[in-house]
C-alpha cells in the first residue's frame, strides 16, 4: 500500500498494529479491530448477517459488502470488463483497453519505459512503477507500507473478518 497522504499513510498501518481500539461487544464475542469500519464490516456479516444479495435474473449471490455486490453486477451481469486477455492459460478481463495493453506487456516482456536519469537505464512495463522509480530519483517521499508486498488491492484483504 501507497500513498502520497500521510494521513491515509498512518490510518492504514492501524490494520498492522496489535492496538486494537474497536472491540465487539455482541454476544460476548470480544473480538477487536484496528479500525472501526472493519468492526462494523464484522458486526453486520457475522452477528447480525446483514448480507447483500445480488436480484439479477435470479442470481441470489450474497456479498458481506454493498461494494462487493457492485462489483459483481459490474463484472459479471453487466459485462463492463469487455476486454479480455487472449494469452494462453490467463482468463484477466479489464474494465478499460489501456490496462489490458498495459498487462498484455507481463506476457511479451515489453518495457516501454525507460528511465534516462542519470544513465541508469532501467526500464518497466508498467507506467506507474517508472513513475515511483523516478520519484526516488528526484527524493520525492511517498508514503508506503512497511509490510512486504503490501498494495492498495490488498488493503480489502486487511478487513476480511
Amino acid at each position: 500500500f501507497k500513498t502520497k497522504n500521510s494521513r491515509n499513510l498512518i490510518r492504514h498501518q492501524l490494520i498492522h498494529s496489535s492496538i486494537k481500539q474497536f472491540k465487539c461487544d455482541f454476544n460476548n464475542c470480544n473480538k477487536e479491530f484496528a479500525q472501526n469500519q472493519s468492526l462494523i464490516v464484522h458486526k453486520n456479516s457475522v452477528h447480525l448477517n446483514v448480507k447483500f444479495v445480488c436480484n439479477f435474473n435470479e442470481c441470489h449471490k450474497s456479498f458481506t459488502t454493498k461494494s462487493a455486490l457492485i462489483k459483481h453486477k459490474s463484472c459479471v451481469h453487466l459485462k463492463k470488463h469487455k476486454f479480455k486477455c487472449n494469452e494462453k492459460n490467463c482468463d484477466k478481463i479489464f474494465t478499460a483497453k489501456s490496462s489490458l495493453i498495459s498487462h498484455k506487456r507481463i506476457h511479451s516482456g515489453e518495457k516501454p519505459f525507460v528511465c534516462n536519469f542519470n544513465d541508469c537505464d532501467k526500464s518497466f512495463a508498467d507506467k506507474s512503477n517508472f513513475k515511483d522509480h523516478i520519484d526516488r530519483h528526484r527524493d520525492i517521499k511517498s508514503h508506503k507500507c512497511i509490510h512486504n508486498n503490501c498494495n492498495q488491492r490488498d488493503l480489502r484483504q486487511h478487513f476480511e473478518l
